[in-house]
């Protein structure tokens, strides 16, 4: 099995039935806060919708994400609040009964850090700590993946010259919600 966010993906009956290399997705509303690292930085708002993808490749998964900080402005005329596209691998690294932690590689489509409106394309780096809330109640059906998570993501290339290391940080958290396949 693989979790993203803290969403339980696949199964041994699921992944037995299912062939080929990419499996049946999964889509999770992940509402939550972004944090920069970065001097004089709000904190704000961040809407993330997934789609997660099980590979047939153990503990591997590769997600799409749209999100948006809906309610952000940047102070510069930039488009702070405008969708963000983020897509690539997450492998999962340990899987505990009420955690688990994964590593990313993620590239980025989002406007630029110079405040225009043009869009540009960043390589980042992530780490996502999720902790099992309904393993931990013990719920039944859909709720039994809901989970808090925790991401620290880090900007490695895309960003101007001149950025320093502190402006590359964020950190996300918030809650998985699963949307779709219910569990029976």
């Amino acid at each position: 099995t693989v979790l993203i966010a803290g969403l339980m993906l696949g199964g041994a009956s699921l992944a037995a039935a299912q062939e080929g290399f990419f499996r049946s997705p999964v889509f999770v509303l992940q509402p939550g806060i972004i944090h920069p690292f970065s001097t004089g930085a709000s904190t704000e708002f961040n809407a993330r919708f997934v789609t997660a993808i099980p590979l047939s490749i153990p503990r591997t998964t590769l997600v799409g994400i749209i999100q948006w900080t809906p309610f952000a402005d940047n102070g510069a005329g930039g488009n702070a609040n405008a969708p963000v596209f983020v897509y690539g691998p997450v492998v999962n690294v340990l899987n505990q009964k009420y955690w688990s932690f994964d590593v990313d590689g993620l590239f980025s489509y989002s406007p630029a850090a110079t405040g225009t409106s043009d869009y540009t394309h960043k390589f980042l780096l992530e780490g996502d700590f999720s902790l099992k809330l309904g393993e931990i109640v013990n719920a039944k059906g859909q709720w039994s993946s809901l989970s808090a998570y925790a991401m620290f993501a880090y900007v490695v290339s895309g960003l101007p010259e001149g950025v320093e290391s502190r402006d590359r940080m964020v950190l996300l958290s918030g809650l998985s919600l699963p949307l779709a396949p219910w569990k029976k």
